[in-house]
């Protein structure tokens, strides 16, 4: 394995590592799962056994390395930006206990059993030429299923920081901003102009609620918008590169596969025939 992923997600049996070094994104969550394995691990000098049937969930800069291959343990790893569009849980994430210690925290699985995590889950995330907007979205149901989950069950009465009052504020003043802007802007001292703040400032309160940047939502709002109207209208997509704030459509055609992996044509193509029940969508 011996990568860091670049990819906004991923997941990888550890039966099939290659290479027993880890190097996770160094802004990216992981969840380990083993389901029958005592699966050992190595995280910052420390050797960490983590039991059968259970969750282990690493905060950003966790990586490690693993002992041996396992034959039923599975590595889970996320960016924020699979979150954008659901930024209360975002934010859950971003503060919730089971991400707080770089050594890592374990949570038992008593909810969903491995067969149907490598079924319903594992091998369709993994199927080569599936639809990526679908992939992405199943992997970001299942986290947060795991999480809830495992929130009940270890119901250790956690609450958010109140001592982060005033980043708070910052940042649902942002989020409430691009919701209402009819024109987007993808500058982001545009929108610290607005709510009378520095660039950095409004960069550390976004970091601190949500765990990522100010520029990482808009351009997560920038892309929500374009899906909506490449789904929902026939606007022609010159009229929409400028509707988000670019001056060349090239330029947004290059920002759109970049971040999605297809290029606006062929999401809109992709979404009209999931939503006719066609056979024709593009990989």
């Amino acid at each position: 394995m011996n990568r860091e992923m670049q990819k906004d997600w991923g997941i990888y049996r550890l039966k099939d590592a290659d290479d027993l070094d880890v190097s996770i994104h160094p802004l990216a969550y992981s969840i380990l799962y083993t389901a029958t394995d005592h699966l050992n691990i190595i995280i910052k000098d420390k050797s960490i056994s983590i039991d059968p049937e259970t969750f282990y969930f690493l905060p950003p800069r966790s990586s490690f390395s693993v002992i041996e291959k396992y034959k039923k343990a599975v590595l889970i790893w996320f960016k924020p930006e699979v979150f954008m569009d659901r930024l209360k849980f975002l934010y859950y994430i971003t503060n919730c206990f089971f991400f707080q210690n770089p050594l890592g925290v374990a949570a038992k699985n008593s909810f969903i059993p491995y067969k149907f995590i490598i079924k319903n889950y594992a091998r369709p995330l993994q199927t080569p030429g599936a639809n990526p907007l679908i992939k992405r979205n199943l992997l970001a149901n299942f986290i947060e299923f795991i999480l809830i989950r495992a929130q009940l069950d270890f119901d250790p009465g956690f609450e958010s920081g109140s001592k982060n009052v005033y980043d708070q504020e910052i940042a649902n003043k942002f989020s409430k901003l691009l919701d209402e802007e009819i024109t987007f802007n993808l500058v982001v001292s545009y929108y610290a102009d607005k709510l009378n703040i520095t660039k950095r400032r409004l960069d550390k309160a976004t970091q601190i609620i949500y765990g990522c940047s100010a520029k990482s939502l808009v351009t997560g709002r920038a892309l929500d918008k374009a899906k909506a109207m490449l789904r929902s209208t026939s606007i022609p997509v010159k009229n929409i590169s400028l509707e988000l704030g670019f001056s060349q459509e090239s330029n947004f055609n290059n920002f759109f596969k970049l971040h999605i992996g297809m290029t606006p044509m062929q999401y809109r193509i992709n979404a009209n025939a999931i939503i006719f029940g066609e056979n024709t969508a593009l990989s």
